[in-house]
């Protein structure tokens, strides 16, 4: 019956994404939205029930002096996309590698606590709860301090946190320790990120070709790059790292949205209007496309559409 219930979670998310396949109109796509925020809503609930399950099984095994086996399987982190956002100025910072799907060395945890508090810190994370998620990763590397991913995990609920030098301490360890090509990308993206969000954009540089020097396929490091030499006013070399994200994931809005920006900067108008058209064939809900295209049809001398979009801005529902 458990699984059953699950079964048929995700079989309502295929549907959804049926439905947005087929180019909904609006009041579809708020329904489908809705529908989406209630599939949310109640997976969230069902963390909140494993948190209290896992509670419960741990006081029942001090209480009654008993030990219950708990080995995770070879394939928990399969699919895991830890994902962080930091915004910077006029753009936005990615950490995860979007369409890279990318399974991290678990080192196979043996130790009961150990793996008890991975579990309760990748739970408290998930519900944002990063005070609860800290002490319980705190607790992982002190008793599995060779566990490189754990000290990775708990370097980035620092950063989430604000804490952003124990943040990079945790990184810097990571980084020196391992050997993984593709957890080292990730190491680097995420100090670039801290930097970034300091406006150390010199820095923040730096670890993003480091970054792409471990895995020259990632594109949160291309976009990230783009969006470091954007703040730095470098618009042609911001073009050229977000041509690459492009490459990478051509149907991500807005990579083609800062291209638009980056193309009208450069006074090459027709290049940018091409961008924003595709990010707005993407995002067709997203207002600042509209505001943007209606800007740049004011540069190209053609008011009739820019009266169109600006128009379009200002009817569309708050």
């Amino acid at each position: 019956m458990f699984f059953y219930q699950f079964e048929m979670i995700f079989d309502a998310l295929d549907e959804i994404e049926k439905g947005f396949k087929n180019d909904p109109r609006e009041e579809e796509r708020k329904a489908l939205s809705n529908r989406l925020l209630q599939l949310r809503n109640l997976m969230d609930e069902c963390l909140k029930c494993w948190l209290n399950f896992e509670e419960r099984v741990n006081t029942l095994q001090k209480k009654y002096e008993f030990s219950l086996p708990d080995i995770l399987p070879d394939d928990f982190l399969q699919g895991l996309d830890i994902n962080q956002e930091r915004r910077g100025k006029g753009t936005e910072f990615r950490f995860n590698a979007n369409n890279q799907k990318k399974t991290y060395p678990f080192f196979q945890l043996e130790n009961e606590q150990s793996i008890n508090s991975f579990r309760k810190g990748m739970g408290f994370w998930d519900l944002a709860m990063l005070d609860e998620a800290i002490g319980e990763f705190e607790k992982l590397v002190a008793l599995e301090p060779n566990y490189i991913f754990g000290h990775f995990c708990l370097g980035l609920a620092y950063n989430q946190k604000g804490l952003n030098e124990k943040a990079l301490v945790k990184l810097r360890l990571v980084k020196a320790l391992s050997q993984d090509h593709q957890l080292k990308a990730l190491v680097h993206n995420s100090m670039g990120n801290i930097y970034a969000s300091e406006k150390k954009y010199e820095e923040a540089l730096n670890e993003f070709s480091c970054a792409l020097e471990e895995n020259p396929l990632f594109f949160a490091g291309y976009f990230n790059m783009g969006a470091v030499l954007y703040n730095m006013q470098r618009y042609k070399e911001a073009g050229e790292a977000f041509e690459k994200a492009k490459e990478l994931s051509p149907q991500d809005w807005e990579v083609y949205f800062y291209l638009g920006k980056i193309y009208t900067l450069l006074e090459n108008y027709q290049e940018g209007l091409q961008n924003y058209k595709k990010a707005f064939s993407l995002n067709p809900a997203e207002k600042k496309i509209l505001f943007e295209m209606g800007v740049i049809y004011d540069l190209l001398g053609d008011q009739r559409n820019a009266l169109y979009y600006y128009n379009h801005l200002l009817s569309e529902p708050k």
